[in-house]
């Protein structure tokens, strides 16, 4: 099996464990696999980790996982390219659990915007393989997703001051994980379209003891 990914990985650092956790990184759209990968010095050791570069490439060291379009303020996206790109980060899991020996039901995703629409899309179409979704600064895409497993912890933040993508496209992800009886955890932050070291740390506590 190979994967179609570039991608950076830091191995467990602890010797002791057989069968280590994975931690999957997604980055936003015009980013790429550096950029979250700076989380890995403070993820948990026992975790491997991997940060995976989006297929399409923009400009010189930006990616996307799909393209988006805009006609004067509408925006819209290749919602076919989407589902594709969905399709097949599922599909690629078990090159990563196998190659580095990871467990397969301790699988955590972290995504940031473009990273944690995907996120949520993975974790409700890849069979119950993701037990954590850390969602940042993203929302629940309708057209992208069906609701199928409710069993996944979720973290969903977000920033009240975000102009890329608005604080109220969260608020309407909690009322539809709502009203599909999905738990989720939300946490709010005075900042923009990132992670500052209040969301960092919010999210690793609440990662703790969940790998």
């Amino acid at each position: 099996m190979k994967t179609s990914f570039f991608y950076l990985h830091r191995k467990s650092k602890n010797i002791n464990v057989n069968k280590p956790p994975l931690v999957l990184l997604l980055h936003g759209f015009g980013s790429n696999e550096e950029d979250l990968f700076t989380f890995s010095q403070f993820i948990n050791t026992d975790a491997t980790v991997i940060s995976l570069r989006a297929p399409i490439q923009l400009f010189t060291n930006s990616y996307a996982w799909y393209n988006i379009y805009y006609s004067g303020s509408v925006k819209n996206y290749d919602l076919n390219a989407a589902k594709d790109i969905r399709d097949k980060i599922i599909n690629e899991l078990d090159f990563f659990i196998d190659k580095f020996n990871c467990d397969s039901k301790r699988v955590t995703i972290i995504g940031f915007s473009q990273g944690a629409i995907l996120g949520h899309s993975i974790t409700q179409h890849s069979n119950g393989k993701i037990k954590n979704l850390v969602a940042l600064s993203g929302y629940v895409d309708k057209d992208l997703i069906s609701f199928k497993n409710n069993n996944a912890s979720i973290y969903i933040s977000h920033g009240v001051n975000d102009d890329v993508i608005p604080y109220k496209e969260s608020c309407e992800t909690n009322k539809l994980l709502d009203e599909n009886n999905i738990k989720f955890h939300f946490e709010s932050f005075e900042q923009g379209h990132g992670v500052n070291n209040e969301n960092l740390k919010s999210f690793l506590k609440w990662l703790d003891g969940k790998y």
